[in-house]
């Protein structure tokens, strides 16, 4: 999902000269993913770790390109199962092995004896049935763009919402 900007022409802004442009630009970006880190942070389900690692305190935000005409802001996880809290698993494939023995030794109370006995019957019915996604990061998004435009529209610049990826 991109998140792209777009200059008023008409706006004050414009009149005060192209740095003033670029700094209101950096300020939003920058202003933008702090938000959307926060947002979605809330909405980030807890798992075995609660608030002190695991997914939830991996989510962070970057800016890069401030200065220039293409500012990027990331809001994302280096996690690699971010992506299927996210979106979800859908059916026919096998969780990695190990992967849930943490989760189920916490969720169900038992040793590392026993998670490894329920662990194979939980990967079993995760690859028959799959999982739902979170979607945190969607949601993040698109249940904020009010807010978004009104950061928008206080720095001089409208903001269009791009859900191409690209």
């Amino acid at each position: 999902m991109s998140f792209r900007t777009t200059l008023k022409a008409n706006g004050p802004l414009f009149s005060r000269g192209p740095e003033a442009v670029q700094k209101e630009m950096d300020a939003l970006v920058t202003e933008a993913v702090v938000f959307l880190e926060r947002e979605i942070k809330e909405r980030v389900p807890q798992g075995t770790y609660g608030a002190q690692g695991g997914l939830l305190g991996s989510i962070h935000h970057e800016v890069t390109g401030q200065g220039t005409n293409m500012v990027y802001g990331v809001v994302g996880t280096a996690k690699a199962y971010g992506e299927v809290v996210e979106r979800g698993r859908r059916p026919g494939k096998y969780p990695p092995k190990g992967s849930l023995m943490r989760w189920i030794e916490v969720k169900f109370g038992v040793d590392p004896r026993e998670a490894t006995q329920l662990e194979f019957l939980i990967r079993r019915k995760i690859a028959k049935k799959g999982t739902k996604g979170a979607a945190m990061f969607y949601r993040g998004m698109m249940e904020n763009l009010t807010q978004l435009e009104a950061m928008g529209n206080r720095h001089g610049i409208e903001l269009k919402v791009d859900l191409s990826g690209e």
